[in-house]
């Protein structure tokens, strides 16, 4: 899209919004038949990072694993399940746990503990990692199992950053290291779609957060979006297939309804992907 005409930033795609939206999930097992069946991988311990957890909860999720290097308090398992609970949904079952997500030893031991506690079973992996590589590797095998038996959804939505879409003086290794995720995340798609993936990567928005912690404050400021509105947004995102967003970059804040009824300019323009003009 040219910078001229792109999705405009939609600044009440809510809690609210969120609800009414995702439509009824087909799932995979008769116990939660009023819930989304799927479970999230999501290291991360910051204000933003948390906010994925909420949304998923108060949607449906059953079964929500959130990590952290540090360790994941009870403080914050219990406010996933509280979310979940002041929407009316059953209580899901949440595992926190502590992994090093840059050892490979670490994430395989958490596998472990997500296979003991869910069954053997996931729909959804959301990762937002540096390490997405080690926590592919440990969980899409039994994502794919799971889209090809129990009709899960498959997707994997890998967090990329706006930033990697430029070059600017500062923040070179993280911009770097998006970039290679949108890149990375077009491989996996491709190499996978025919075992039932869908992968695709989002841009959260211009959030505050540690990163950023250290900035003068007038930048800062220039940071508008809460964290509601990725969390929210990767929720909607998460809740059906759509096999056209396959390989692309989704920014959270763009108006989702817009960006649908875009579809067919984005898919036959070939838009949304990382290319070289010559």
């Amino acid at each position: 899209m040219s910078s001229t005409d792109r999705p405009i930033i939609r600044r009440d795609f809510t809690e609210k919004l969120m609800l009414q939206a995702i439509p009824p999930y087909r799932l995979w097992h008769r116990t939660y038949r009023d819930s989304m069946c799927s479970s999230l991988a999501l290291p991360g311990r910051t204000a933003w990072a948390l906010q994925p957890p909420l949304p998923f909860a108060r949607t449906g999720a059953s079964a929500i694993a959130v990590v952290d290097l540090h360790g994941v308090s009870g403080g914050i398992v219990s406010r996933v399940k509280v979310a979940a609970i002041k929407v009316g949904r059953p209580e899901p079952q949440v595992v926190n746990g502590r992994v090093d997500i840059s050892r490979w030893e670490s994430v395989a031991a958490f596998k472990d503990t997500v296979l003991d506690a869910f069954g053997h079973r996931l729909d959804v992996l959301e990762v937002n990692v540096h390490g997405l590589f080690n926590m592919t590797r440990a969980f899409l095998p039994m994502l794919l199992d799971t889209r090809a038996k129990l009709d899960g959804q498959g997707i994997v939505i890998n967090v990329a950053f706006s930033g990697a879409l430029s070059v600017r003086k500062s923040g070179a290794s993280y911009r770097t290291s998006k970039l290679a995720v949108l890149r990375w995340t077009e491989a996996l798609n491709l190499e996978h779609c025919d075992d039932g993936l869908l992968a695709f990567c989002v841009n959260p928005g211009a959030i505050k957060t540690h990163l950023t912690i250290n900035e003068p404050e007038e930048v800062r400021n220039r940071l508008p979006h809460k964290p509601e509105i990725a969390g929210d947004t990767i929720a909607w995102l998460a809740s059906g297939r759509r096999e056209w967003m396959g390989e692309r970059y989704i920014s959270c804040p763009w108006d989702m309804e817009e960006l649908l009824g875009r579809k067919d300019e984005i898919v036959e323009g070939n838009k949304l992907k990382l290319s070289m003009d010559f």
